[in-house]
């Protein structure tokens, strides 16, 4: 096998992957937001195992307060910080009792509706941490790389290819 050829192979491969990065960033992040799940990184590990710190949970926020049961997952507002707890149980002044899985003791305040984020329904293991990772100036770098070489990849192969058509 040639250099050139070699050289094309291995550019096809990166390319391929770097489509395939992007086709499944698009599918995790942006198509969720469009239809209402909010995707966001849990950063304690307070439901362990259920949802391990590191993850990322997606979080159905067309679900009402008043349709969330006794063992629902929910996610809440305290503060600025936002926080995905089980509901143990519900009182008439419209608010929730929650408890981290693996906590011991049930959360010192009820969480009001008012505060209620929406139903978590699933998580996905340590894409919290890649995402973190990628918010880093080290992370921001390796994307504005990966974004240059495929630019660099894309002008390199119309050239070969002019090249090719000449001869």
């Amino acid at each position: 096998m040639k250099w050139k050829d070699y050289m094309k192979k291995v550019i096809n491969i990166f390319q391929t992957i770097s489509i395939l990065i992007g086709f499944i960033a698009i599918v995790l992040f942006i198509i969720p937001t469009i239809i209402g799940i909010k995707p966001f990184i849990v950063l304690s590990g307070s439901m362990e195992d259920t949802v391990k710190t590191g993850s990322v949970a997606y979080i159905n926020t067309h679900v009402k307060a008043e349709d969330i049961k006794i063992g629902d997952i929910i996610a809440f507002s305290v503060g600025n910080t936002q926080v995905t707890h089980r509901v143990i149980g519900i009182n008439e002044n419209s608010s929730f009792i929650t408890k981290g899985d693996a906590n011991k003791n049930e959360d010192l305040a009820p969480v009001k509706f008012e505060d209620f984020k929406g139903k978590t329904i699933f998580s996905i293991p340590y894409l919290g941490k890649f995402m973190t990772m990628c918010k880093t100036r080290m992370g921001k770098f390796i994307i504005f790389l990966i974004i240059g070489l495929n630019i660099l990849c894309l002008i390199f192969s119309k050239e070969t290819d002019k090249k090719a058509k000449k001869n």
